[in-house]
Parts: C-alpha cells; sequence; structure tokens
C-alpha cells in the first residue's frame, strides 16, 4: 500500500474513530454520520469502492447504503402511521 493511503487509513478521520456510527439504527445517527463524511479526503474513494463491494448496508462515503445500493434517508423503524399527524 502506498504511503499517502497508509497515512489516510490512520489518520484521525471521524469514522476510524467512531466506527459504531456508520452502522447506526437511528435516522438521526446516520445523517450526522453522511454529515460527518463532508470533509473526508477519501470521500469519493470510500463510496466508490463501497458500491463497488456491494455493501450490504452502513454510511460509506457520506451517502446511506442498504442492499448495495444508495438510498436516500434512513426510514424510522415501525410501521407507518395510518393517518397524518396533526402538527
Amino acid at each position: 500500500m502506498a504511503a499517502p493511503v497508509m497515512d489516510l487509513i490512520e489518520a484521525e478521520i471521524p469514522c476510524r474513530t467512531e466506527p459504531d456510527l456508520w452502522f447506526a439504527e437511528s435516522p438521526e445517527d446516520v445523517e450526522f454520520a453522511k454529515a460527518l463524511c463532508g470533509g473526508c479526503p477519501i470521500q469519493k474513494a470510500c463510496l466508490a469502492r463501497a458500491l463497488e463491494r456491494e455493501e450490504p448496508w452502513g454510511v460509506w462515503g457520506g451517502e446511506l447504503i442498504l442492499r448495495g445500493a444508495v438510498v436516500p434517508r434512513k426510514r424510522p423503524r415501525g410501521r407507518p402511521r395510518k393517518t397524518p399527524v396533526a402538527a
């Protein structure tokens, strides 16, 4: 592995210091993980490799991946409401 790549792997990037956040259950935590990817120097490469590997789930390169495909957001657990919620 080339030295610059190894430096990035060992760098203090968020997914290296708090990996559980990238596989969170709550939609809020998933959105937070996606936001943290914004400044990552390997964001594009991370997403490309995750799509190549068809990762089953998690936040990769600032995108949520489920069953190997990018999805816009994580839905909360449970059934959707049958009636709209009054605001």
